[in-house]
């Protein structure tokens, strides 16, 4: 979406304000290597003289980067050393640790599940991954100096560590069966996992695991826990906030896992990601892992437009046309990455009917996408080329609350939304980075001596978009509330009603996924605990000030409350309510 305009910032101003790039791979390189010799440290010395070590050894480097590349281009390049050092793939646990545990396991008569591993399943996320990472180093090496490059230098790090794990995962991933818990557990160099059997709603079969579903860069909403170490036959399992699959050995008998709640299990027939009835599939999630999730389509043709010396103004319009072209395919790209599927249940097309009849739409497709997440959500430019989308999960809520997410999602649709969303961050990058040109092209001598100032004006330009932003979007889900209302029979208590039950259903199932991870020495312990999560309780200023003024949608529980003490219907009055609540429930108590 901001390519264009990141190929326009991509010269002498672009240059001063964005680090070298070799500096930042190797900045990426040092936080890798020091949160490494952190952990193996540990295992000789006193932890306190590790992280003091370690902290002078990275206070050290910063130094250097500073005598180098001066201030401002140190401070992009200390969030990157901060990225990689707190998010490289360092084990939890070492390979003895690791061993303690199974031993523990085996010693309290827990089976050991043997899994099916081939290096073939490594290799398909290798591959998956090449592509986005091969642009990056293209980009890195021929591309012009420009925000996009930090962009693709977090995605770059991000996908290592990503392949990384898995690498270690594919090696260490142990799974259990303790028969008198009824419980699966899941044991790696990197967690213990504990999945009670009566938290089990679902069990399938696939014929092999379903890679572009598993992927991580092909997925909108949070990842699923693959464990998958093979090409073979997987199993699926549903478990409350949390989907597991994994590729148990053929020899092994999986017949526990068939309680009589669940009536039968499916077995899917998965095809291979190159077989040509999935070339559609594999193509919309390339393309949406690229333009939607990345900007790797745009990294790409900046980087050819930069080789063929073409110049940045003619670029800029390219990629914006490529934006406006994005746009408007939007809602085909996300119904193919995201395997949606036309609702057939003969239960809720009356309730969509009468929801978006109501609201003068005849023309919207409702659609269900497979997710462990509860959610739905508008996609499309414009009416016309408007769907609609709920998550597999939040098809298990009562009727009563899908109706209020439907109204809700259909003013969306009829009001634009989606396109007035987009066109405004469009806006506010594009007017920030036109400023940022004219400032530097009448002042760059000035700025020269003023670093300090530069820097101090980005960072408030860089809380000051984000909090612009969220007043119109959380304005446009207020409105959405509300009007949302007026196409329900019980008005506001019907959505108040349906926004709580989502909430209480996404809260237990949050509060169900975070139980699952233990630390195996004090599982007594971790069990007893009562990990309450409520997102309808009234949080404390700070968080209330975050979620007010930064985030896409206002705080639930203040959501809830304007529905339950005002009339249905939108008017004038509520927009004034909404803001001064805004304001109010930003300050300290």
């Amino acid at each position: 979406m901001t390519g264009g305009f990141l190929a326009l910032f991509s010269t002498r101003q672009g240059e001063q304000l964005m680090p070298d790039v070799t500096i930042s791979i190797w900045t990426a390189v040092v936080g890798f290597f020091l949160s490494f010799l952190a952990y193996f440290f540990k295992k000789w010395c006193p932890s306190l003289y590790v992280y003091i070590l370690t902290a002078i050894l990275g206070i050290g480097w910063i130094v250097y980067v500073f005598l180098d590349q001066g201030f401002i281009k140190t401070v992009s390049i200390f969030f990157i050393f901060v990225f990689s050092f707190f998010s490289s793939p360092v084990p939890e646990r070492s390979k003895v640790q690791l061993q303690e545990i199974i031993d523990q396991l085996k010693e309290q008569g827990a089976r050991e599940i043997v899994l099916s591993k081939n290096k073939e399943r490594l290799l398909v996320d290798f591959l998956f991954s090449g592509l986005f990472i091969v642009i990056a180093v293209l980009y890195f090496l021929f591309g012009p100096d420009s925000p996009i490059t930090l962009i693709l230098l977090y995605s770059f790090v991000s996908l290592v560590v990503g392949l990384t794990k898995r690498v270690e995962l594919f090696r260490s991933l142990r799974l259990f069966y303790a028969e008198h818990e009824e419980v699966l557990y899941a044991v790696s160099l990197f967690e213990t996992k504990k999945y009670p059997l009566e938290e089990l709603s679902e069990v399938s079969v696939q014929t092999r695991p379903d890679v572009l579903q598993l992927f991580q860069l092909f997925s909108l909403f949070s990842p699923n826990m693959d464990y998958t170490t093979s090409m073979g036959k997987t199993w699926k399992l549903s478990f409350s906030g949390e989907k597991v699959y994994f590729t148990p050995d053929p020899s092994e008998s999986m017949a526990f896992l068939l309680k009589e709640e669940i009536h039968k299990m499916e077995e899917v027939e998965v095809k291979p990601f190159y077989h040509q009835n999935n070339w559609k599939r594999l193509l919309g999630k390339w393309y949406f892992a690229a333009t939607v999730k990345g900007v790797g389509a745009y990294a790409a043709l900046i980087t050819l437009f930069t080789l063929m010396g073409i110049g940045p103004i003619v670029t800029t319009i390219v990629m914006v046309l490529f934006w406006i072209f994005n746009l408007w395919i939007s809602d085909r790209v996300l119904k193919i990455a995201l395997d949606m599927k036309k609702i057939d249940d003969p239960d809720l097309l009356p309730i969509i009917e009468k929801v978006f009849s109501r609201a003068g739409l005849s023309h919207v497709d409702i659609y269900v996408t497979e997710s462990a997440e509860y959610n739905g959500f508008a996609i499309g430019a414009n009416i016309g080329r408007s769907l609609v989308a709920l998550t597999s999960e939040t098809l298990k809520l009562p009727h009563e609350a899908i109706e209020g997410i439907l109204a809700h999602e259909a003013i969306h649709v009829k009001k634009r939304d989606v396109l007035m969303g987009q066109l405004l961050r469009f806006l506010l990058i594009g007017l920030v980075l036109a400023g940022v040109f004219l400032f530097y092209k009448d002042f760059q001598n000035w700025l020269e001596h003023a670093q300090i100032f530069v820097f101090l004006s980005l960072w408030l330009l860089i809380f000051l978009l984000p909090a612009f932003q969220s007043l119109f979007t959380q304005w446009m889900e207020v409105r959405a509330d509300h009007l949302g209302a007026t196409l329900l029979d019980g008005g506001n208590a019907q959505m108040a009603n349906s926004l709580t039950i989502l909430c209480e259903y996404q809260d237990r199932a949050l509060e169900k996924s975070a139980g699952y991870y233990v630390t195996f020495e004090k599982e007594q312990e971790a069990n007893k605990k009562d990990k309450k999560i409520s997102s309808l309780e009234r949080d404390s200023w700070f968080f209330r000030f975050l979620e007010f003024q930064f985030m896409s949608h206002p705080p639930m529980y203040w959501r809830v409350h304007s529905l339950q003490t005002t009339e249905t219907g939108w008017s004038i009055g509520k927009i004034k309510l909404w803001w001064c609540s805004r304001f109010r429930e930003s300050l300290p108590n």
